[in-house]
């Protein structure tokens, strides 16, 4: 007797031992996430600090397969990977991969800039609240690689097949325990059921490699229920309100999927997970979390979205106090094209440490020229940027900003393509073609385009310049074209 009641004081003793450890383990990381709020917010990125890798992060953008935004060719002409790392103090992989999608998504409508704004502001001028939320957001923290968006954008479904034959298989231990009482035999059913159940758990666990993703889905409406729950006027009455989505979805948010609870460490927790890889607990969840989420993906992507954009805004909110100075543009509607412009006043690159700035006056297009390394592609880049800024997260690097609402295309950093057999020539004219056929009569097209002609003659190049700067004038209306002499 005393023996047994030594070990069950020394069970006991382990198990408090894990609790303490999982617990300082616990406070730990809260801490670490309120101190990197607390240190990072406002602060400009350094840019050899970001680890994350870009393909994750567009992924949720690519899978949306939005039609209207800034093409590839622009995205990377202008390096704005590196603008929106300079952008993202978000906290979470909904903010990181929302704020990609706001950057590569103007808009033009000054009313849904001016809601983002408020909601910008709102963050940048409640400390308390905007930390309460970020606290939020860094407890649901970042998921794995793509497996989120593959989650999300996930349309195919044997999830009802293989949880029957799930519960089928975790309810044959239990009867063979039962049967056993009548005939011995069936010990040798229940050790062959066991056996095979732990095998099938720990094989298919390998091949749900998007099970993290759906953990992380249940955790974004978890985080996205605490958010609504503070009732800020200034989120409710300039986001999309997703009260009914999170209803629909509201019984998912109790599920759990392959993780222990934080406060219980790993070691006192084997008895348990034998037991789920026995009676298949895991992998019954994890299809019926599948199946929900594939049924109501709408409500998700909401939701999803949601969350992301609030994080987000708070990210542009610390990109806004982490630099000199800023303003809001002032955007109009051009319905003809003598009303298109675009004006500056001490415009800079926000990648350059100590910039020059500029200011300018545009209502027609311009042929830049000037000699080698006097400023023409960075000035021509930081204008399109800052048109990209200003239609996206409602901020411009200047004092000041006027200009229409534009589509944005550049032809710049072009080279020639030896697995295609294409010359420098044959992609440039590609290039320019691009922008020629995505004109339309809605909305006045803002091209920059870098060295155009480059290896020919400067006599020819001139004058072919003139004649492709007249003819795009004609009808795109607005180009800034620079010319190398």
């Amino acid at each position: 007797m005393r023996d047994i009641i030594n070990f069950l004081l020394g069970m006991g003793f382990i198990f408090l031992l894990g609790i303490s450890f999982s617990l300082f383990d616990y406070m730990s990381k809260m801490k670490y996430i309120k101190e990197s709020i607390l240190n990072n917010y406002g602060k400009e990125i350094d840019l050899e600090d970001v680890k994350y890798k870009m393909v994750s992060v567009s992924s949720y953008f690519e899978n949306k397969k939005i039609k209207k935004c800034v093409d590839d060719i622009t995205w990377n002409d202008l390096s704005m990977d590196d603008i929106y790392k300079k952008i993202n103090n978000t906290q979470s992989s909904a903010g990181r991969d929302v704020l990609y999608t706001i950057l590569r998504c103007p808009l033009y409508d000054k009313e849904d800039l001016l809601k983002r704004d408020k909601v910008i502001d709102y963050f940048r001028n409640n400390e308390e609240k905007r930390r309460e939320i970020q606290y939020t957001l860094g407890k649901l923290g970042e998921s794995k690689e793509l497996y989120t968006t593959n989650c999300l954008f996930n349309e195919m479904d044997d999830s009802k097949s293989k949880l029957l034959r799930y519960k089928i298989l975790s309810y044959i231990p239990l009867i063979s325990i039962l049967l056993s009482f009548l005939n011995g035999y069936f010990l040798i059913l229940l050790v062959a059921s066991i056996g095979v159940n732990i095998w099938i758990s720990y094989n298919d666990k390998q091949y749900n490699y998007n099970i993290d993703g759906f953990t992380y889905i249940i955790s974004v409406v978890r985080a996205a229920n605490k958010i609504k729950e503070l009732n800020i006027g200034d989120i409710n009455d300039n986001l999309e309100d997703i009260s009914d989505s999170l209803e629909k979805v509201k019984k998912i948010r109790n599920k759990s999927m392959g993780e222990s609870s934080p406060m219980i460490n790993s070691d006192v927790n084997v008895f348990s997970e034998y037991i789920n890889m026995i009676s298949l607990k895991e992998l019954r969840d994890y299809e019926k979390v599948k199946n929900t989420v594939i049924k109501n993906s709408k409500e998700f992507k909401e939701i999803y979205d949601y969350v992301g954009t609030i994080d987000a805004l708070i990210g542009v909110a610390s990109f806004r106090d982490s630099l000199d100075y800023y303003s809001k543009p002032n955007l109009i509607k051009s319905n003809c094209k003598e009303e298109n412009k675009i004006e500056f006043v001490d415009i800079y690159h926000p990648l350059i440490k100590n910039p020059i700035a500029n200011s300018g006056m545009f209502n027609n297009s311009v042929l830049l020229t000037g000699s080698n390394a006097s400023g023409k592609s960075t000035f021509i880049k930081t204008v399109a940027i800052n048109a990209i800024l200003s239609q996206t997260i409602f901020t411009s690097c200047a004092r000041e900003y006027n200009s229409s609402f534009f589509n944005i295309y550049t032809s710049m950093a072009l080279k020639d393509d030896i697995f295609s057999s294409e010359s420098y020539y044959i992609v440039e004219i590609k290039s320019l073609k691009r922008i020629i056929d995505s004109v339309n009569d809605d909305v006045p097209c803002l091209c920059f385009v870098d060295e155009i002609l480059r290896g020919t003659n400067t006599v020819e190049r001139i004058a072919s310049s003139t004649e492709v700067l007249s003819h795009l004038e004609k009808i795109i209306l607005f180009v800034l074209l620079q010319l190398m002499i």
